[in-house]
């Protein structure tokens, strides 16, 4: 047996408004997956306020957390957490290391740039300088 549970939020800022609702499904006795504490469904929808373009998708997950450790609030926050999280990641890897562009595609090289950017940020991080400020055109590799 599952037991829906939900929550949603609404936000309006950088010119759009969005609205992220999430329904949790509690993990009972009988379902027979290991560590599953809950399974979720984020729904989320985007208005450009200028243009009224809307645009809507949805992601399933999985996590460990028991609703004592994490009600739908609590995930909703951490789901979109997570999305931040990556978004920053990618930003400055395209900025600053024109990652998009990239043409190593054989062996181990693709691995090895990405660990090698991934070292990288980590030094500009421990040196000072902001993730939200390595993608500035200052710190970008000049191309001849």
């Amino acid at each position: 047996m599952i037991s829906p549970l939900s929550a949603q939020t609404t936000n309006i800022g950088h010119g759009r408004l969005e609205i992220r609702k999430i329904i949790v499904a509690i993990h009972h006795a009988g379902v027979d997956f290991p560590h599953l504490g809950q399974a979720f469904l984020v729904l989320r929808g985007t208005m450009d306020l200028k243009s009224g373009k809307i645009r809507c998708d949805h992601a399933f997950s999985l996590t460990s957390l028991t609703k004592e450790r994490a009600n739908p609030e609590h995930l909703l926050a951490i789901a979109r957490g997570h999305w931040e999280i990556e978004n920053r990641n990618h930003y400055v890897r395209d900025t600053t290391f024109a990652e998009d562009r990239s043409q190593t595609r054989t062996q181990n090289e693709p691995h090895m740039m990405a660990t090698l950017k991934g070292l990288a940020i980590s030094i500009l991080c421990l040196i000072g300088i902001p993730e939200h400020r390595q993608g500035d055109p200052a710190l970008r590799r000049q191309r001849p």
